[in-house]
């Protein structure tokens, strides 16, 4: 039973994983949009807690992966960021002085964001890989008797 606590873990993992890569693309993809007379685009940010499950025994029973905590994700919240001021006389949006607003987005701290979340992802995918082979052995040797 508690190999698929730890199954349970690694998936979590993953979810929080998925939940930086979009958010982190979505960064990205609107790092050069402009809004002229309406609010424009604020990073983003996932925010993680720790969530332990419903305990499965009696009170007071051993800590198995079962009840350990868990990353979920518990928001994705809207940075208070200020906007890049650039200037370009012929954009559109650009005021009287010739600026242009774009998002408070820096596409270096979000590339590297990538690559953090990208090995965070391998990691758990690894446990959740390396779990499920023990689990295989696991029946394997019981067949064996």
């Amino acid at each position: 039973m508690g190999m698929f606590g730890v199954l349970d873990i690694s998936a979590a993992g993953m979810d929080v994983q998925q939940a930086r890569l979009e958010v982190a693309a979505s960064n990205i993809a609107n790092s050069r949009n402009t809004a002229k007379g309406e609010e424009a685009y604020k990073p983003l940010a996932v925010v993680v807690r720790s969530a332990i499950a419903e305990p499965q025994g009696p009170a007071g029973t051993i800590t198995t992966a079962e009840n350990l905590p868990r990353p979920v994700v518990a928001e994705v919240v809207r940075q208070d960021v200020a906007p890049k001021l650039v200037y370009d006389p012929g954009h559109p949006d650009a005021d009287e002085r010739g600026m242009v607003s774009l998002p408070g987005v820096d596409p270096i701290t979000s590339m590297l964001d990538l690559v953090s979340i990208s090995r965070g992802y391998e990691a758990n995918l690894r446990a959740f890989d390396i779990t499920r082979s023990l689990l295989q052995r696991t029946l394997d040797l019981g067949r064996g008797r």
